[in-house]
């Protein structure tokens, strides 16, 4: 009865086949020592047959959570402080995230999942400490992810200044100059949009557009910038504006203004944020 009872729990625990197996010819060996023994010896045998079972259902244990954390690892990532427009199976709205412990400018990448656990605020990057566990294929879901990431710890959460950069500027100073204009819409203006990385606006005749190539607390720089190709009476103004914009490296805002400076820390435009 007793060997009954054993072979009874072993075959109701459910493991991979080649454990099954190995445990099976295991309880086999012990019955059949157990068979030739004395009857005086067998109350010591059955003793340690228990011990042995023990230590056999424990090994067993500690492969099967081995098994389960092989699937999920614990990293740091950094979400920023906007969602972005991206592209999956239709154009949506991501977040941009890195993995990593240090925090490397214009690295982000689109994010397509979710953080579960994580609630999500504009304006502010955050330092998480997450799971990433690798889904089997049962439990992935249709058009969803391979992997589940789910939240451990909020690390930090401040609040991003380069956002104050995110407005309509109107260009006051070129090269140190006052702009003098009758017409207030030909002053050359500009739109930053940080999250999408893009410039836009009006020189002094031509509409423009371009990228933002780098964006810390203090550096900005833009690509070339492209423009419309209208003939004005007066191009001056505005081939300065551009050549000045393309030289800019670094910034500060101070009072709603907005001072550009080139390489040599010179001001080359200055602009007041539009109400």
């Amino acid at each position: 009865m007793f060997f009954v009872k054993i072979l009874k729990v072993v075959t109701t625990y459910k493991t991979h086949s080649f454990l099954n197996v190995t445990y099976y010819f295991f309880i086999i060996a012990l019955i059949v020592q157990f068979g030739i023994v004395s009857a005086q010896k067998r109350r010591n045998i059955k003793k340690r047959i228990m011990k042995k079972l023990v230590y056999l259902f424990l090994s067993l244990f500690m492969l099967t959570s081995c098994a389960t954390q092989k699937n999920m690892i614990k990293d740091t990532i950094w979400v920023n402080s906007t969602r972005v427009t991206c592209t999956g199976v239709v154009p949506m709205s991501c977040l941009e995230t890195q993995l990593g412990r240090e925090l490397i400018p214009n690295k982000w990448e689109f994010f397509y999942d979710e953080i579960e656990g994580f609630t999500y605020e504009p304006g502010y990057i955050y330092k998480l400490r997450i799971s990433i566990e690798n889904l089997n294929e049962k439990e992935i879901p249709a058009d969803g992810s391979s992997k589940r990431y789910q939240l451990i710890e909020v690390i930090s959460k401040t609040p991003d200044t380069k956002l104050r950069l995110q407005d309509v500027w109107v260009a006051t100073k070129i090269k140190g100059r006052d702009i003098q204009l009758k017409e207030e819409d030909s002053r050359p203006r500009i739109e930053i949009e940080v999250g999408n990385k893009k410039i836009l606006g009006k020189g002094a005749c031509n509409r423009f557009f371009g990228s933002i190539e780098t964006l810390t607390g203090k550096k900005i720089t833009f690509s070339k910038i492209g423009a419309t190709k209208m003939m004005c009476l007066d191009m001056n103004l505005e081939d300065l504006f551009f050549e000045a914009l393309e030289a800019v490296k670094t910034y500060k805002i101070e009072n709603n203004e907005l001072y550009l400076f080139d390489g040599n820390n010179k001001e080359v435009l200055r602009f007041n944020k539009i109400d």
